[in-house]
């Protein structure tokens, strides 16, 4: 009872950082914040207190599962036993987890060209706008981060020179709280032996991370100028404009996201490695102890347990540094080895569901860039403030799920 005092506390204290962080405190609009955090809190009792709340998660997370098992034919038709759910050489992390993303990212595609996806983004962004008194750009591309990643920025592309910074604040910070569907796969993949319900949880963490987004990026950069005023209309890209073009156009993407991910894992934690053994010459301290230490003040106001505190708070460290994947590894082997509680397990798969790092950040930059390179030096400015912004929505995103978790 004491963690979910102190998590409630804790959001408080959250969306105060947010509000000193601001550029424009008189500009804040408070009904916005309420608006969001009522929201929210709907959504979380619904998704945690409903009586048939778990069967319907469960039922979910089933389907969801069976998808992945009926995807890893492709999987391991390729790799053989190494692709394996069960293989003889262990868990191998991009065999059997980060292949996934080809497979969904694919997908993906595949139902844009469909147009099953662009008909489900535009009636969610419709909600969004009303609902929360946003544009309809930003909108459009906070409905779509439920299911794209960096795609989301393609889908206004029309509208990214004539945007104002707080329209672009919000579109950075929201794509960095929320995770694309072609990356539910891996994390699915990773958790679901300990969490059954992990699927229709993670689904809930991104839903419940889109009115946070909102509601801090609006009170850190709230609009004072005049956004231009236009319809909800979805392009379907070019990638996905015709059958055969949609699949192999969406595996290619995948590919080289699962690339991009193998190397920059390697890279990073190679180096940090190295670090590790330097620093062993002159301390017992290492990388992620220091991220622990730095971090488990987060973790206690965000209700986690003082037992859990310094292991939850390095991957959220671990997180913001090198993605959320080696984050969700790593909270994949703590609870198969029994030493985190299902409480903090919980309240961890929720505040890392998200595209929170420098990586991701880099990648934001890149995009937005190439859309609007005559913006660069507005992005530049706001890119790390945003970065922030995402980081506190995802953490009040985990201490939420955290306050009606009854385990």
């Amino acid at each position: 009872m004491l963690e979910k005092i102190i998590g409630l506390a804790g959001i408080f204290v959250f969306l105060l950082i947010a509000y000193l962080f601001s550029s424009n405190k008189k500009a804040v609009n408070i009904k916005t914040v309420i608006i969001a955090l009522f929201f929210e809190l709907i959504v979380a009792m619904a998704i945690f207190m409903l009586p048939k709340s778990r069967e319907v998660l469960l039922a979910f997370s089933n389907f969801f599962t069976k998808i992945i098992e009926a995807a890893r034919e492709g999987i391991v038709f390729v790799f053989g036993s190494l692709g394996a759910a069960n293989s003889e050489q262990g868990f191998i992390l991009i065999f059997q987890s980060l292949t996934f993303i080809i497979i969904f990212s694919a997908l993906c595609s595949l139902l844009y060209y469909l147009r099953i996806l662009p008909f489900i983004i535009a009636s969610i962004a419709k909600f969004v706008k009303k609902f929360f008194g946003i544009s309809a750009v930003e909108a459009i591309c906070s409905a779509s981060n439920m299911f794209v990643g960096i795609e989301s920025f393609t889908s206004i592309r029309p509208y990214f020179r004539s945007m104002t910074r707080s329209q672009l604040f919000l579109i950075f910070t929201v794509f960095m709280s929320t995770i694309a569907s072609s990356m539910l796969a891996l994390y699915v993949s990773l958790l679901s032996n300990k969490i059954p319900t992990i699927a229709g949880h993670l689904v809930g963490a991104t839903v419940l991370s889109i009115p946070n987004a909102i509601m801090i990026s609006k009170m850190m950069e709230p609009e004072t100028e005049t956004p231009e005023l236009n319809e909800i209309k979805m392009e379907v890209p070019e990638s996905a404009k015709t059958f055969t073009g949609s699949i192999v156009n969406g595996a290619m993407d995948g590919g080289k996201m699962v690339l991009g991910i193998t190397v920059l894992l390697t890279a990073v934690i190679g180096i940090l490695g190295i670090i590790n053994l330097c620093l062993s010459y002159f301390t017992d301290i290492t990388i992620g102890q220091f991220l622990g230490v730095l971090f488990k003040p987060v973790a206690l106001m965000m209700g986690i347990n003082t037992q859990d505190a310094a292991f939850v708070g390095e991957l959220l460290g671990t997180r913001l540094i090198m993605t959320e994947v080696p984050s969700y590894v790593a909270l994949s082997q703590a609870m198969n080895a029994g030493s985190i509680s299902s409480h903090s397990a919980m309240v961890a798969s929720y505040a890392l569901c998200g595209f929170t790092s420098i990586e991701s950040l880099s990648i934001a930059i890149g995009g937005s860039v190439a859309l609007a390179p005559e913006k660069t030096g507005l992005i530049t400015s706001i890119c790390y403030k945003s970065l922030l912004a995402a980081t506190i929505a995802t953490l009040i995103t985990g201490t939420v799920a955290g306050l009606f978790y009854a385990g």
